[in-house]
């Protein structure tokens, strides 16, 4: 089973589509951290305990298994076993 490490942090964070496009790190090629302090460096501190920043760190004081608690109580498949897509189809119903 894959953390799926290449997932933007507007997909982690269950940003709707509207937030995400207005988000600075939408359209970035670095991650949602490294824009952040480039727009505020005092916003690292904030980033630092985010579970997108902590979820990337290959350092991480988080087991595999607790990353996955968590994900899962956000509500966020990591296992790739649901399709998005359904999901949010899904939850408009």
């Amino acid at each position: 089973m894959s953390l799926r490490e290449n997932w933007p942090c507007w997909e982690i964070m269950k940003c709707n589509p509207e937030q995400a496009a207005q988000c600075p790190a939408y359209h970035a090629e670095s991650p949602c951290w490294e824009v952040m302090r480039g727009i505020d460096a005092l916003s690292f501190n904030i980033c630092r305990d985010c579970i997108v920043y902590v979820i990337k760190q290959k350092d991480s004081i988080f087991s595999k298994e607790e990353i996955l608690s968590i994900m899962h109580q956000k509500g966020v498949d990591v296992t790739g076993l649901q399709c998005p897509q359904f999901r949010a189809s899904a939850e408009t119903v």
